[in-house]
């Protein structure tokens, strides 16, 4: 069963495009997102591909309740950014807001405008053509440090599902990319300095969150320990998949032999009720009483870029840098214990 975790706020988001967990130990691949920056003047500007432009005004109407921009920067694909901007309609956004099982995200998103930009090489790459065949109309609007940056219209998908009231909307959006297109610029940029964030982003947990018993949590708890073992598991995997009552045992026995390890879980379905509630009574199947946290939208974003598979375990420093491999799938205790004793013997 898929599962896809959708992070939106109006203009400003971190989301990598096509993501998704499957099931557990699953196989996915993944890269990073920058961020999207508007200042109250309304120009958007992406420092990681050096990208600057106005926002239409057209958007305001629509910005917090059908608008969902996608913005991701990679340094490993053929497409270096992608800014893409989706009207989803209100059943749509329930959906995204609830994180419901999603299983087709053509139903849920519908693009209306693209920017794209990659090295020019990169021109007939099937990545770049692949985009290029969603949209009737492709532009480039300029070029810089070797790379290209392309603008794409009139998205050929199907919108046949879209009442009246939608079909009126996602006229007006698609209408004002040729707004947007008009303030286009674009200004340098360090690729070198965008890798190294990539890589910092990649290796480092943050969060600012909630356990699963409703109190806060940060990843300021990684300074209580010297390290920490961070488990990543769903509630979507219970019964099939359900290793509490060894994790448990886990955090027993870091607290009784290795008191400078602690122990935490991240349930990625969370919060939501359902699940928070299949969580809990794991935990009490089990009695386990080690800390569950639910994730905000940083973690949740370094999840859907970093994870393979479900459950998934690594261990942090005191600053949350993962300083292990990922250990994929269920262990016993003693390999846990084992993972701990190779990082203290270092």
């Amino acid at each position: 069963m898929k599962k896809l975790f959708f992070l939106f706020a109006s203009m400003t988001v971190l989301f990598c495009s096509g993501f998704f967990l499957t099931g557990c130990n699953s196989n996915t691949t993944g890269s990073q997102t920058a961020s999207q920056q508007e200042t109250a003047d309304r120009t958007v500007k992406l420092d990681k591909c050096g990208l600057q432009y106005q926002a239409p005004q057209a958007w305001i109407a629509y910005e917090q309740t059908n608008m969902l921009p996608i913005t991701n920067t990679t340094t490993e694909g053929d497409i270096y950014a992608q800014v893409q901007y989706n009207y989803v309609t209100d059943e749509g956004m329930q959906s995204l807001s609830t994180f419901s099982d999603l299983s087709d995200t053509g139903n849920i998103l519908f693009p209306f405008g693209e920017i794209l930009v990659f090295k020019e090489e990169n021109l007939n790459s099937g990545a770049v053509q692949s985009e290029f065949s969603k949209y009737a109309h492709k532009e480039q609007i300029a070029s810089q440090q070797g790379y290209v940056y392309y603008i794409l219209e009139q998205y050929q998908g199907d919108t046949s599902s879209f009442s009246e009231e939608d079909k009126k909307a996602y006229e007006i959006l698609s209408n004002s990319m040729e707004d947007l297109k008009a303030t286009v610029s674009t200004y340098a940029f360090d690729e070198t300095a965008v890798k190294q964030a990539i890589e910092q982003i990649r290796k480092t947990l943050s969060f600012s969150a909630q356990t699963l018993e409703g109190q806060p949590i940060d990843s300021s708890l990684f300074a209580n320990a010297d390290y920490t073992v961070v488990n990543f598991w769903a509630s979507y995997c219970y019964p099939n998949i359900n290793e509490t009552a060894v994790l448990e045992q886990l955090d027993t026995t870091l607290q009784q032999k290795y008191p400078n390890v602690q122990f935490v879980q991240v349930i990625i379905d969370t919060p939501a009720t359902n699940a928070e509630a299949v969580a809990k009574q794991a935990k009490a199947e089990a009695n386990a009483d080690f800390i569950s946290i639910m994730p905000d939208e940083t973690l949740i974003n370094w999840i859907l870029q970093n994870l393979e598979g479900l459950p998934t375990t690594v261990i942090v420093n005191q600053q949350g840098q993962v300083i292990t491999e990922q250990i994929q799938g269920v262990r016993t205790l003693e390999a846990y214990i084992q993972a701990v004793e190779d990082v203290l013997s270092q």
